[in-house]
């Protein structure tokens, strides 16, 4: 069995840089040290490397690790680019469509940006329920969505995952959008538009990528949770997604895909398929099995789940790469 590491990394960038300060990200020294432990104890491979094992039983080396960028943002332009093209490590991009060519704030950014304005998480719970409570066509108290989303998760305390899920996705669409946009104009931007240029990468930043060696692929059109759509409206939001391979001259057959939030169902495998995707990933934390009947849920770990050291000793995801193990 073929195993790769395949690594998520989203915002990579200073602390103070950007259209909003204090949103988590990994500092770019830490990045370089991290670049530098993963090439002593990796082999960075392009995505389509993957594809080539799978298709023409090309051989990877050993513990292959693919480096992967979602949403788009500019600091992967100023910060991450410029390293991984000097150390001629080679990595795949997933811009969103809506924020790359429209210039549109994905609500999920729009949350992070939320919270990162305020240090009184209090306040946003606070408005959240108020929202639940004005509601006329609501049937649910807000008792009941703290008894369902009221918990840690992986990297968040409870008050932070109940505003982060409950902005996402789980209060009705009519309560949602009016609430979301209205903090954020708020507290961080009365201009998405101007917001938007300044957090995402270019068109013609993009096209940089490619023309030196990066991948560039698909993640949704407006990042919206797959699952939560029926099959019609994924098609919408898959093809709305491959609008950014049109705008960069990249064909379609053969295109790499990264599921938003990496949620996915048997329809969007399906629909992918459909497309000739060649391989599409998840969030789902684990060493990556290369296989023909696996490439459209890839799994992949956190930049955190890596150190940020070059010369600490091999950490756990480590230490099973070397040893061949993932959790199937």
């Amino acid at each position: 069995m073929k195993l790769s590491t395949v690594v998520m990394y989203h915002f990579v960038q200073p602390a103070t840089d950007g259209p909003v300060y204090g949103l988590k990200s990994l500092d770019p020294s830490a990045f370089r040290e991290q670049l530098a432990y993963i090439r002593r104890h990796y082999t960075p491979v392009s995505v389509f490397d993957l594809v080539r094992s799978v298709e023409a039983s090309t051989p990877l080396p050993p513990q292959p690790i693919v480096l992967t960028f979602d949403d788009g943002y500019r600091g992967h332009y100023r910060h991450v680019f410029p390293l991984l093209d000097t150390l001629s490590i080679p990595a795949v991009f997933f811009p969103v469509a809506s924020a790359l060519l429209d210039r549109r704030v994905l609500d999920v950014n729009k949350i992070q940006c939320v919270l990162a304005a305020t240090s009184d998480v209090g306040r946003l719970v606070a408005a959240i329920e108020a929202a639940i409570e004005g509601d006329p066509h609501g049937s649910r108290a807000p008792s009941e969505y703290r008894a369902e989303w009221w918990k840690a998760s992986r990297w968040d305390p409870p008050p932070v995952v109940y505003v982060k899920r409950l902005l996402q996705h789980a209060l009705p669409e009519r309560v949602r959008r009016p609430l979301l946009d209205d903090l954020f104009r708020e507290l961080v931007s009365e201009d998405e538009a101007a917001f938007a240029e300044e957090l995402y990468m270019s068109v013609s930043q993009a096209r940089e990528l490619c023309a030196a060696g990066m991948t560039v692929g698909a993640h949704g059109d407006r990042h919206v949770r797959l699952p939560t759509l029926s099959r019609e409206d994924q098609a919408r939001e898959i093809d709305g997604a491959l609008r950014v391979l049109d705008a960069l001259d990249i064909g379609r057959p053969g295109f790499a895909y990264c599921y938003a939030n990496g949620e996915y169902d048997e329809h969007s495998v399906a629909l992918l398929r459909e497309r000739e995707c060649s391989l599409a990933f998840t969030t789902r934390p684990d060493l990556a099995r290369i296989a023909a009947d696996s490439m459209l849920t890839l799994p992949r770990i956190d930049a955190n789940d890596l150190p940020t050291q070059a010369d600490v000793a091999p950490n756990e995801w480590t230490r099973r790469a070397v040893a061949g193990t993932d959790r199937s």
